[in-house]
């Protein structure tokens, strides 16, 4: 989806009116405490300042808050005596029925200050997206705590369910092992008294009943590569986002939280290897009138001239995979960058599974399926990550639209800027009292593209970056 805004230079009026909603009580429904900025009825309104960021980083993103510490009652409470750490915190931008992110408080401070006018008192919260939960979401079978061996013996057979799912759907995955881990969980709490329970039950009150609820594939590759064939927990601590990475690792796929039409979600996909899939991306085209700031570079840093995958414990050693790549042509396995090698020499970008199936090459075959798949995986992995040279990366910084608020650009988006396209990697927004609110994007892979695709060799760089722009001194 596109989000032009006007290009001609002039002015744009809004009045800023961010709103809190702060759940204390572990339940949703209608808010215990609610800011803002324009009185409402049972609202209160010294919010002094606020920030969140998303990125595709993370599961976890950040939020943090400060308000005036007002008194409450004669014995002395105060706001903050009210705000309990585990609150769950929704915060609006503009549109005052869809949030634009949901988080829970992990970290609470107090502070006073003696001032011209007397002694100030403020407070200020922090915490992370409520589907940091979902990462923390914990099942202890250490087998010292007495019964957890039998909570254990049912790894076997989520095993073998997803054993056997060939082209194994990637939400469904997710789903299965999600249900799986909350019925392991539950099952140790009975036997044992120590799983996290208390955090699914945040979960489902404020994120969703089922897994169906909040996760989201996105993008064209929908579906694993390889058949899964591993065992899901250790004798530790687990984690249900350990056992996904371990699946879905980086830098091929994404697990990240973002705000959906006002719902938390947790978003999966391939890196969009595809030109379709970067076409699909939401984009978002930043006004010179919104323009309040970037920093771009470009830099060789971060220079890839070979590409390999390789599943751990495979039938084939790893350097089988590297030297079949010898070979020239279509046999060739590993994508080599052979012009670049000659600046940068042999720089491989090596891309490990864990959890997957290891059967596949034997002597008696020349080529199988799954290395058919890891060189098809290599050639995308190239086409993604061998220009990094080329492009540009840093920060554009904007003003927060509260008129139009799904203008406001996301993590995981495109953003239109100096003749070219960017990837944004995270959002930042923050706003404080009497000033303008802003959102910081970290953005990357600026160049140019057409439809989707990157334009080849010097077309694809951007051009007359230093003098092209001029929107800071005209406005």
């Amino acid at each position: 989806m596109e989000y032009k805004k006007d290009k001609r230079i002039g002015f744009e009026g809004q009045a800023p009116d961010p709103k809190l909603e702060i759940f204390t009580q572990g339940k949703s429904g209608k808010a215990d405490i609610t800011y803002s900025v324009n009185p409402e009825n049972n609202a209160w309104s010294k919010l002094l300042s606020y920030s969140f960021s998303e990125s595709v980083e993370d599961m976890d993103g950040s939020f943090s808050f400060s308000v005036e510490n007002e008194d409450i009652d004669n014995n002395g409470k105060t706001v903050f005596d009210i705000i309990p750490l585990r609150s769950v915190v929704k915060i609006y931008e503009g549109d005052k029925k869809l949030p634009a992110f949901v988080g829970i408080i992990r970290r609470r401070r107090l502070g006073m200050a003696m001032t011209g006018q007397g002694a100030k008192r403020s407070i200020a919260f922090t915490g992370k997206s409520i589907i940091s939960c979902i990462a923390e979401y914990t099942i202890s079978l250490d087998v010292r705590i007495q019964g957890v061996m039998d909570a254990m013996s049912k790894t076997i057979s989520l095993t073998d369910k997803l054993a056997a799912i060939d082209n194994l759907p990637i939400k469904e995955f997710m789903t299965v092992t999600w249900d799986h881990f909350n019925d392991v969980a539950k099952e140790a709490a009975k036997r044992s008294g120590v799983a996290t329970t208390g955090i699914a039950d945040i979960i489902s009150e404020f994120i969703g009943s089922g897994p169906g609820d909040f996760i989201e594939n996105l993008g064209t590759q929908t579906t694993l590569r390889y058949n899964v064939a591993c065992v899901f927990y250790n004798a530790a601590n687990n984690t249900i986002l350990d056992i996904w990475k371990n699946i879905l690792p980086k830098p091929v796929y994404e697990i990240f939280s973002r705000c959906e039409n006002g719902n938390p979600r947790v978003i999966v996909r391939q890196v969009p290897f595809e030109p379709k899939d970067w076409a699909a991306l939401d984009s978002y085209e930043i006004s010179p009138i919104s323009l309040t700031a970037y920093d771009l570079e470009q830099n060789d840093e971060e220079v890839y001239t070979a590409f390999v995958s390789y599943i751990i414990g495979s039938a084939m050693e790893k350097e089988f995979y590297m030297a079949v790549g010898q070979t020239k042509g279509k046999d060739s396995i590993v994508e080599y960058m052979g012009e670049k090698q000659k600046i940068y020499g042999y720089k491989p970008l090596e891309i490990n599974f864990n959890g997957y199936d290891r059967e596949g090459n034997t002597k008696d075959q020349k080529k199988s399926s799954l290395t058919e798949a890891l060189q098809s995986l290599n050639k995308k992995a190239a086409y993604w990550y061998s220009r990094l040279d080329d492009m540009y990366s840093g920060t554009i910084t904007i003003c927060t639209d509260f008129n139009s608020p799904e203008t406001n650009p996301r993590a995981g988006c495109r953003a239109k800027f100096m003749g070219g396209e960017f990837y944004i990697n995270k959002a930042d927004h923050s706003w404080t009292y009497g000033g303008t609110p802003t959102i910081r994007l970290t953005v990357s892979r600026g160049m140019v593209y057409d439809g989707g695709k990157m334009r080849k060799g010097n077309d694809g760089v951007l051009k007359n970056v230093g003098r092209r722009y001029r929107e800071l001194e005209e406005a």
